[in-house]
């Protein structure tokens, strides 16, 4: 039995639009600049810019409440915010926000900072950075970084990361998104488009994934490797098996994983009756599968609690299994399976486990409470 997984992927990546990611280009500059080497302002048109600080140059640039200018090659500082129109070539500080048109350099703000168009450089805030359009450096946010063109490099934040189009890392403790992304994100939730690298966090939420998915929960439309307690994969791996072993024990597994990896939670049952007691598990298992056309090869490792009183009774051993199975598939619900396994049981003395001591090619360690058995095994099964 395949499970059918609809992968809300797509539809949680799409419910974020961004602008175009093509750089914007600079605006052109007045027919005649000036350049004031140094400007101080109260407040846009109120300082030695004038009214017409849209067409002056500064190379330092200070103001009690804010500035204006069309172009700053260098600092600019302002207790609530610094506007350049054109370009920003040297460092914005601003305790409330900074906006410029193309950034070359750094901006640094408690409150928003703003580049209109391309950033080449680093943007640095405790609420909001936005890149509207290219980014090539770093977002450093307590808040929100927003990149909303072509970007290279770090998105790094307490809260939220956006990207339309990354080539680099974003590191978040809340929520990571990016429509298309090349490299990795590192976050309790991560919501990706089209992957070509890592996602690693509580709950991971992909696309098209080529790399790795590691986390508790894994969704994915198209996955190479998904590895967590739960992955849900639409070309991946959403199947039941059923096999016998050498113990006598029936076990059932729900495999769940993407093309290449897969998580096992499995149950077994040996009924009890003339002398022999009954014997019940539950384990969880990781492992690795190999598809070749119509045969499979899976190495898996699994770790089981082995039970021989009640259901709901605490006393248990520990069996540890190495899998190695072949498989055969005609149809895409349903193979069939054998191979050889390796086993290790640690039991308690004053409990043994029944049935395990007629396996003479194994090894036996005793202490005085605790006996560990080794020894190799059969298994086959089908898979629906």
């Amino acid at each position: 039995m395949k499970l059918q997984v609809s992968v809300c992927a797509g539809v949680m990546a799409a419910m974020v639009s961004f602008p175009a990611g093509a750089e914007q280009p600079a605006s052109e500059p007045p027919a005649h600049e000036v350049h004031i080497p140094f400007g101080l302002a109260v407040l846009p048109g109120i300082g030695t810019n004038g009214f017409e600080s849209g067409r002056v140059v500064n190379n330092l640039s200070l103001g009690v409440l804010a500035t204006h200018a069309g172009r700053v090659d260098g600092l600019a500082m302002a207790m609530v915010g610094n506007w350049v129109d054109r370009e920003m070539r040297g460092v914005e500080w601003a305790m409330g926000a900074n906006y410029a048109g193309q950034v070359r350099g750094a901006q640094l703000a408690v409150g928003l900072n703003v580049a209109g168009g391309s950033l080449r450089g680093w943007q640095t805030a405790v609420g909001v950075n936005v890149a509207a359009g290219e980014l090539v450096g770093a977002q450093f946010a307590a808040g929100v970084n927003v990149a909303a063109g072509k970007s290279s490099g770090l998105q790094a934040a307490a809260g939220l990361n956006i990207a339309q189009e990354l080539t680099g890392v974003q590191l978040s403790s809340g929520l990571n998104i990016a429509s298309n992304l090349r490299g990795a994100q590192f976050s309790l939730l991560n919501v990706g488009g089209d992957v070509s690298g890592a996602q690693v966090g509580l709950l991971n939420v992909g696309r098209r994934v080529k790399g790795l998915q590691l986390g508790l929960i894994n969704v994915a439309s198209e996955a190479d490797s998904s590895l967590g307690l739960l992955s849900f994969v639409g070309n991946g791996q959403q199947h039941v098996q059923v096999w016998g072993s050498e113990m006598s024990m029936t076990s059932v597994a729900l495999k769940l994983g993407g093309r290449t990896m897969h998580t096992l939670f499995t149950v077994g049952l040996r009924p009890g009756g003339e002398g022999r007691q009954r014997l019940w598990s539950a384990g969880l298992g990781m492992g690795g599968h190999i598809p070749v056309d119509h045969f499979f090869v899976d190495v898996d490792a699994l770790a089981s609690s082995l039970h021989t009183g009640g259901f709901i009774e605490p006393t248990g051993h520990l069996l540890g299994q190495l899998r190695l199975v072949a498989g055969w598939q005609p149809y895409r619900h349903f193979a069939v399976f054998g191979g050889l396994t390796a086993n290790s049981l640690v039991s308690f003395r004053d409990e043994e486990v029944q049935g395990v001591d007629r396996f003479k090619l194994g090894y036996v360690y005793d202490s005085e409470r605790v006996r560990v058995r080794t020894w190799p095994g059969l298994i086959a099964g089908i898979q629906i």
